[in-house]
């Protein structure tokens, strides 16, 4: 047990959603959080052949980590890359249909109007222990307000890869920002022009992370701060692998995530959102949200998890996996993994707290009922 974060004594707690095989529930296992190790911005993905993966930053380095148990314990740190001008972070893992795993991040130079940012990549050919092939795969301006942000890569089943990102390069006189999409049909060794597939004008579209959902269409979970107050989570969707164009701000695939009696007060921060979907159809939506917090900034937010259908709309009833996170502290930068048939793994950066601040797994149990 840990201080300051899980209850005395076992306890569990539920969120359900109704999806096309019945209603889905997880029930989160408080005594499963587990400090990890020191580090921000984790995700957890689980390859092919069963392990587990954790790749997350700490400064100038990023690193991977395995774990052959479901997460019980973890392999020692493989280093992927380094580099002292930058500050590394938001890693993100993408096993390929070759079972190549593709390693992408976010560079922000230390010191401004000196270096650009980037958004870059590695490619490991042996499950992730030795990396080749990094490239910047984008580059940004030289300033925090003309920057780029936050890939996530997704591969389709023709094998194209899309990697999208927010990108406020081509807004150099405001503080606008889109989600910008480059593809790769070559297994991640060269990328398309740059597509803008959402933007709201005069706001700030970020944190994308895509799921091809069983149905086939594209949803998007990004961060919108024009659709209700504050940052709040929104799915932008296509069909037809963006034939249409850009989604805008009145374009009618971009939705609410939410379901309307779970829509959150315009001053309620819920940014950084991350979407999985279950193998029964069910959804999931994580965002760290300052509902129920002492402030309305990221600095109080904590992990809520929202269940939603078998086309990622309708997400109610959120629960958090950190009930007891002190009023000072922070659950960040969160993210979801289904290990098993039967459980799900969230992963956060805490801190503020007395100890241990850094990744934090904890895991629920996925139960489905008519």
């Amino acid at each position: 047990m840990k201080k300051g974060i899980v209850l005395a004594c076992f306890c569990l707690i539920a969120a359900w959603g109704y999806c096309q095989g019945g209603k889905t529930r997880i029930t989160w296992d408080y005594s499963s959080q587990k400090f990890v190790n020191t580090g921000v911005y984790a995700r957890v993905k689980k390859l092919a052949a069963g392990e587990l993966c954790l790749v997350y930053s700490q400064g100038p380095t990023i690193w991977i980590r395995k774990s052959t148990d479901e997460g019980q314990s973890w392999l020692p740190a493989i280093k992927v890359s380094e580099d002292e001008r930058y500050n590394y972070t938001n890693s993100e893992l993408l096993q390929l249909q070759n079972g190549w795993l593709l390693y992408t991040w976010n560079a922000r130079p230390r010191e401004e109007n000196r270096h650009e940012y980037l958004i870059m990549g590695a490619i490991s050919k042996d499950q992730g222990e030795t990396w080749e092939a990094e490239q910047t795969i984008y580059q940004a301006g030289k300033n925090f307000h003309n920057g780029c942000w936050e890939p996530f890569a997704l591969q389709l089943p023709n094998g194209e890869i899309q990697l999208y990102f927010a990108n406020e390069l081509p807004y150099p006189q405001s503080y606008e920002q889109e989600i910008t999409l480059l593809r790769s049909f070559s297994n991640g060794t060269l990328w398309s022009p740059p597509q803008t597939v959402s933007f709201r004008k005069g706001k700030r579209d970020g944190m994308p992370v895509a799921v091809r959902l069983q149905n086939g269409e594209i949803a998007l979970a990004i961060e919108d701060n024009g659709i209700a107050g504050t940052f709040k989570p929104v799915i932008v969707r296509t069909d037809d692998n963006w034939k249409g164009g850009t989604v805008r701000a009145d374009t009618p695939q971009r939705e609410h995530a939410l379901a309307r009696p779970y829509q959150l007060p315009d001053s309620v921060y819920a940014g950084a959102p991350y979407l999985i979907q279950l193998k029964n159809g069910a959804t999931l939506l994580a965002v760290q949200s300052s509902e129920s917090r002492n402030g309305t900034t990221e600095k109080y937010a904590n992990l809520r998890v929202y269940v939603g259908d078998e086309n990622a709309r309708n997400f109610s009833s959120p629960t958090t996996p950190y009930p007891t996170l002190p009023p000072q502290a922070h659950a960040l930068w969160n993210s979801l993994c289904q290990i098993n048939d039967s459980t799900v793994m969230a992963v956060s950066s805490l801190g503020g707290l007395e100890q241990e601040n850094g990744i934090w797994t904890v895991t629920g149990k996925i139960t489905t009922s008519e």
